[in-house]
């Protein structure tokens, strides 16, 4: 772009040029004075100038350091003051002050790319010295360097002779270096650090950069007082060496910059001022604390000015410039002054300046610059960085675009899109990547003109007009519609009608629905619209689907009563639901699981005959459900449906990966088509927030005109009072509401345990500022304190009137209703009058029912919930549904006190203690049970045993399951009988010892002998007989005849013989010892001969002296496996193994899994 430079604030200073064209502004003025107070009256000497681009902050700058540094000429001066007096006279006293101060300042020029700060500083003070012919060398480095020098040619020749040689060997003039050295210059102190150690014998220099800052600056101080000198330090763009600096450098060069500030603010000979877009701080508002807080030190010691500029200077300059230095300026005519006028009326460009100023600064005043002209130009200048003095550089132009290259060939409108020709005079060198995206869609806009376009030249210039204006981003300002292009364009509506929709059609501009105004276009070259048709007839969609996309482009989706809310401290809503009339009217409305306290059915008639058939229907169903709304959209749903399936199908295209695949401009434009889509849907929806006359509200009944939101948040409120009156205040919003975090999930459940195991602790042992605590502090410590109420389970006397209200109505139901489903005891809550959160009930319902907790059950699918914790409650209110749970609600009676305290005597040994703190009734079942599960396992299982106690086993096995009608009948068998159930559990605990009787017995009679001293002449028959060989019975009878006791002959015996001691044994194992006692017997009996004649399907065989018997059996599928793969391995093996070790091996196998196995 060209343009004429900006202010270089190092090369302009004294340019007479720019005091001539210098015009003052407000903001101006009040920095210029406080700069020069400094110089004239010895005021604050350290000064930041902060402002955006575009406001002159340099040419200030440049202006100033002209004046103090004697190189502005007295005639610049001069013409300066009269302009500043028009500005205030105080100011322009000022400047005639500074310019007769009697020390010149040498201006000290920086823009923020010199490194280092003090080294910036430092260098550039000492070579404006040098200039003036002051020569010096600072103390610290510099002065090491060059007195090292000196000393090595006094006193050590050879290495001054080395220093020379290097030196001309480095292509380096001894005097030039030295000079460089006393400027500072690092690379020549780096240089000479690295000789050092070579002309020494190894000796190292040490590099001081970090020599006194202050300490240099203070000597230079005293050099510009002897000399009569001062300095005026312009650090310009000082945001570009803030956001450069190196973090490593960031403490030093905040100390320097304050001790500089603090210097400049004691001395006279140095004035100190930055200039920056904002505040210092604002540049590292993501830095920690201390950086902020370091900033915020550092700002103290400054003078801040802000300097802005406005559009009524810039308007006044803009008339001044043209007034005054344009000769033969045109006139407008009285018809283009009436026609303009008006349409500055209707379109307010300028609302800085009054109605008088309007029509004589800018529409008659500033032609023939049209007002849209006038109006773009600040922002162009802004975009691009400058400022006012851009005004210069335009309206003198003889350039294309320029306004005098205009005025001497026309005297018609300077339009917008001539400052398009200004501005962009080569349109493939545009700057900033801002500049550039604009540019590059007026490219594309350019390249889509048809060629046959008879008007191609207004096209171009409307397309240059609407670049312009989205460039300098002032659609919100004005938006570009048609009759506005009208007018900024000039063009007739008959042309601009023609060439729109041309433009439009071939992808060079679009009409941006959403926001109503022209833009140029920024899609693809891919024909959409004919994709979407065919998307659409592949979409499969029903009335579900429809509901959904409206539902989705609700502009309203919940009402809030708020007044209610604000006095409750808690957030009731009615939520919006889209539905369609026919449904209305078919009753197929389903009501469906109500998470709002309302609900507002916004119903859209599918055609006029539906439409008109709602009234009654509504009227009726609004009042039947006094938590319902509904309203009535005016038109019929038909109009907007092809706009649903438009979005369907939108949708469906912007997940298309080959689709967007195609052109890199395919997803920007489908975004653009979506959102068009989607504002259209909202726009035909919104009428439920627009609140006219006409709009059909349903409510209780009546159909009323609602006038405002305010109306219907007064409306809900009311039915709040109404219906939820009872309503405790919980001024917790995170816990009450309907779905809550984790962490106030667990707060509740930990404090819902607490009311259960510590009820009696103050604040039930809730320590700390814990979301427990807070909890706890808003239900109970700030309501009256109604956990006191729970520490003395009493309830007769609560004080806070909803709590009392809620704790009555609860055991009235309990006692009404023992039992029931838990949902109804949930939904008492949760409904009105009480209307409690979710969350809350578990809390709540533990509270108020303390005194009876013990006497409360909950069932699921039949079977009894043991040990209800606050982890269970709470997930079976909240989480996964109280419906699936029913409770039973048993209020002790005399007759089972008197019941369970015999229970408790009767089996005193085998009390539950875990279960102190549950129901009487649950303590007693655990007692019961703990009782039977001590007792042997054939005690507990077998069924061989007396109808008395079977039955009194089956019922406290019941009981985990259905403690209640168990123990309903035990009262019912033994309330008038105890002695008979003490009778029970004696010969429950004898069992064993019975039995044991009875098998003695019983393997008497099974061997056939009348006692045991028969049984030991049977098994000493049995040893004489060699039976031992056959099987181990009469060798395990014989071990077990050792001991003279007879019980522990049977305990052995029978242990042994089926390998389970009998209080182990099941039925089963009663079965089985008979069983394989009667087989062993029968084996015993058995000889070659009698196998023989009874063809019994049995082998024998005879090993060691010892006879085993076989049964033969038909081998299973696994089995016959096994067999084929041992045949096929010992087939296998027997061609190369000796036939003896074969043989063996088969007789060791045998001796292992048959013998011994026995």
């Amino acid at each position: 772009m060209e343009f004429k430079s900006s202010i270089n604030i190092k090369f302009d200073i004294g340019n007479a040029e720019l005091f001539n064209r210098y015009i003052p502004t407000p903001s101006h003025a009040e920095a210029m004075k406080g700069i020069i107070d400094g110089f004239a009256e010895g005021a604050n000497r350290s000064h930041i100038i902060i402002g955006p681009y575009g406001t002159g902050k340099s040419l200030l700058a440049n202006v100033i350091g002209s004046i103090v540094s004697k190189m502005a000429s007295s005639m610049a001066v001069d013409a300066l003051i009269e302009k500043l007096e028009h500005v205030g006279d105080h100011v322009a006293s000022k400047i005639r002050d500074a310019s007769k101060l009697t020390m010149p300042y040498l201006p000290i020029l920086l823009s923020g790319n010199e490194g280092r700060f003090r080294h910036s500083i430092i260098s550039s003070v000492v070579k404006k010295l040098k200039e003036k012919g002051i020569d010096i060398v600072l103390p610290g480095l510099a002065a090491k360097i060059i007195n090292s020098i000196v000393l090595w040619e006094k006193d050590f020749p050879d290495t001054y002779d080395k220093f020379r040689l290097r030196l001309e060997q480095d292509g380096k003039q001894l005097n030039q270096w030295v000079e460089e050295i006393k400027k500072q210059n690092e690379t020549e102190i780096k240089y000479f650090s690295e000789m050092y150690p070579l002309l020494t014998a190894g000796a190292s220099f040490d590099i001081d950069y970090d020599h006194s800052f202050l300490s240099q600056m203070e000597y230079l101080t005293t050099v510009l007082q002897d000399n009569n000198l001062g300095i005026f330090i312009v650090y310009d763009e000082f945001a570009r060496f803030l956001q450069g600096m190196n973090a490593t450098k960031f403490n030093e060069s905040m100390q320097d910059i304050q001790d500089l500030a603090e210097l400049a603010n004691r001395t006279n000979s140095i004035h100190f001022l930055l200039i920056t877009h904002k505040s210092l701080r604002s540049y590292f508002s993501a830095s920690n604390e201390e950086v902020a807080r370091e900033f915020q030190r550092i700002e103290k010691r400054f003078n801040q000015y802000l300097v802005k500029s406005d559009q009524a200077t810039f308007l006044r300059i803009s008339e001044l410039i043209l007034t005054e230095n344009i000769n033969q300026k045109p006139v407008i005519s009285d018809a283009a002054f009436t026609k303009t006028r008006e349409m500055l009326r209707k379109y307010p460009l300028f609302p800085s300046i009054n109605q008088t100023e309007r029509d004589e600064l800018v529409v008659r005043g500033m032609f023939p610059l049209h007002p849209v002209s006038i109006f773009l130009l600040p922002h162009l200048t802004r975009v691009f960085g400058q400022n006012e003095r851009s005004l210069f550089t335009f309206l003198e132009s003889l350039e294309t675009g320029g306004l005098l290259n205009h005025i001497g060939k026309s005297n018609e409108y300077y339009l917008g899109h001539q400052l398009f020709d200004f501005f962009f005079p080569d349109s493939n060198d545009f700057g900033n990547d801002d500049v550039s995206e604009h540019i590059l869609l007026y490219k594309k806009a350019m390249a889509r003109l048809p060629e046959e376009l008879l008007n191609k030249k207004s096209a171009t210039n409307l397309v240059k007009f609407i670049t312009l204006w989205n460039l300098c981003t002032v659609q919100s300002e004005q938006k570009l519609n048609t009759e506005f292009l009208q007018f900024a364009t000039q063009l007739n509506e008959d042309e601009l009608s023609d060439i729109l929709p041309v433009l439009d059609k071939h992808k060079v501009i679009r009409f941006n629905r959403v926001n109503d105004y022209w833009e140029l276009f920024a899609g693809s070259s891919v024909d959409l619209h004919e994709r979407l048709e065919h998307e659409k007839q592949s979409l499969k969609t029903d009335q579900s689907k429809e509901i959904e996309v409206l539902y989705d482009n609700l502009v309203k989706r919940f009402y809030f009563p708020e007044r209610y809310n604000d006095d409750k401290g808690m957030t009731r809503f009615a939520a919006v639901k889209v539905v369609y009339g026919k449904e209305i009217i078919e009753g197929k409305l389903i009501q469906e699981t109500q998470h709002s306290d309302f609900s507002v059915y916004y119903v859209l008639a599918e055609d006029l005959e539906t439409h008109e058939s709602l009234d009654p229907v509504l009227q009726n169903l609004s009042q039947e459900n006094d938590r319902t709304l509904f309203f009535l959209h005016s038109k019929p749903v038909i109009g907007i449906i092809p706009e649903v399936y438009n979005y369907l199908g939108l949708d469906s295209l912007r997940r298309n990966k080959t689709l967007l695949a195609e052109d890199k401009g395919v997803k920007e434009e489908l975004e653009i088509l979506f959102n068009e889509t989607k504002y259209r849907i909202s726009q035909y929806l919104s009428e439920i927030a627009s609140y006219e006359d006409g709009r059909a509200w349903y409510i209780a009944g009546d159909q009323v005109t609602i006038r405002s939101e305010r109306d219907v948040t007064e409306m809900l409120s009311d039915k709040c009072y109404e219906l939820f009156k009872c309503t405790p205040v919980i001024l917790n919003d995170s816990f009450n509401r309907n779905a809550v975090t984790g962490v106030q999930r667990n707060a509740a459940i930990k404090l819902i345990e607490k009311i259960i195991e510590d009820r009696r602790k103050q604040q039930f042992g809730i320590e700390g500022n814990g979301p427990d605590y807070a909890l706890f502090a808003a239900i109970f410590k700030n309501n009256d304190r109604l956990d006191e109420n729970v520490n003395k389970l009493d309830y007769s006397n609560i004080r806070n009137e909803s709590f009392a209200t809620l704790r009555l109505r609860l055991i009235e139901v309990l006692e009404s209703n023992p039992t029931g489903n838990f949902k109804d005891i949930v939904e008492m809550f949760s409904a009105p009058p009480f209307g409690i959160r979710k969350p809350l009930i578990p809390i709540l319902f533990v509270a108020l029912l303390r005194d009876r907790w013990n006497e409360f059950m909950l069932y699921r699918n039949g079977m009894f919930v043991p040990g209800i914790d606050g982890e269970t409650l709470f997930e079976i209110i909240v989480d996964m549904g109280a419906e699936y749970y029913h409770y039973a609600y048993e209020h002790i009676n005399d007759n089972y006190v008197e019941f369970f305290n015999s229970i408790e005597k009767c089996f005193a040994d085998s009390l539950e203690t875990r279960l102190n703190n549950q129901s009487r009734l649950i303590f007693i079942c655990g007692t019961l049970l703990k009782w039977l599960r001590s007792l042997p396992k054939i005690t507990q299982i077998s069924v061989n045993v007396d109808k008395e106690f079977g039955e009194f086993r089956d019922l406290i096995k019941r009981s985990e399951v259905d403690p209640q009608q168990s123990v309903a009948k035990l009262l019912m068998l033994y309330q008038q009988n105890m002695d008979k159930l003490l009778a029970t559990k004696q010969y429950a605990e004898n069992f064993t010892v019975l039995l044991k009787k009875e098998l003695a017995k019983k393997l008497l009679q099974v061997i056939g002998v009348r006692d045991f001293k028969e049984l030991k002449n049977w098994v000493e028959e049995q040893r004489d007989s060699g039976s031992y060989s056959i099987n181990k019975l009469p060798e395990k009878i014989y071990n077990s005849l050792s001991s003279d006791n007879e019980d522990i002959l049977i305990e052995h015996f029978f242990g042994n013989y089926v390998g389970v001691k009998v209080e182990d044994w099941s039925d089963t194992t009663y079965d089985l010892f008979f069983a394989q006692l009667r087989h062993d017997l029968e084996e015993l009996k058995l000889t070659e001969q009698k196998i023989e004649q009874s063809n019994l399907n049995v082998v024998s065989i005879q090993l060691n002296n010892s006879r085993k018997l076989i049964n033969k059996v038909d081998l299973s599928v696994k089995s016959a496996t096994v067999y084929s793969n041992l045949e096929r391995m010992i087939n296998a093996a027997g061609k190369n193994v000796p036939r003896q070790e074969l043989e063996y091996l088969i007789y060791q196998l045998f001796e292992n899994y048959v013998v011994k196995a026995e």
